[in-house]
Parts: structure tokens; C-alpha cells; sequence
């Protein structure tokens, strides 16, 4: 299993995810919508990271041929 699979299977919430329903947030408090919007950021600071890598990565073999 590469990063990326293991990424991918760290980012699956149970009953959630991206498949999960937007109006399942309508119904939070605003204590919980900002709970929601900091693990968006978190998840969205690691998912530039893991661009930024692939990009390195696609440039070293690039130059590899």
C-alpha cells in the first residue's frame, strides 16, 4: 500500500465523509460549525501537502528519464 492509499483510507470518516448529507451541518450549533470548519482547514493544509509531494515526486522522475 502506497502514501496515497493510506491517505485515503485515513481520510474516511464512518457514516460521513463527502458523502454525507450538507444538511447534517445546518442543524449544529455554532460551537460545532466551527469545530467543522477548523477540520476542514486541517484537512485542507494536508491535502496541499500531499500535492506539494506528489508534484516533487512527478519532477524527480521526470528527470529520471
Amino acid at each position: 500500500m502506497n502514501e496515497i492509499e493510506r491517505d485515503r483510507i485515513d481520510a474516511r470518516e464512518p457514516g460521513g465523509g463527502m458523502n454525507s448529507s450538507p444538511s447534517r451541518y445546518s442543524r449544529q450549533s455554532a460551537t460545532d460549525f466551527t469545530d467543522r470548519v477548523g477540520e476542514l482547514e486541517i484537512e485542507n493544509a494536508r491535502l496541499h501537502r500531499l500535492v506539494a509531494e506528489l508534484l516533487i515526486k512527478n519532477q524527480q522522475l521526470r528527470r529520471a528519464d
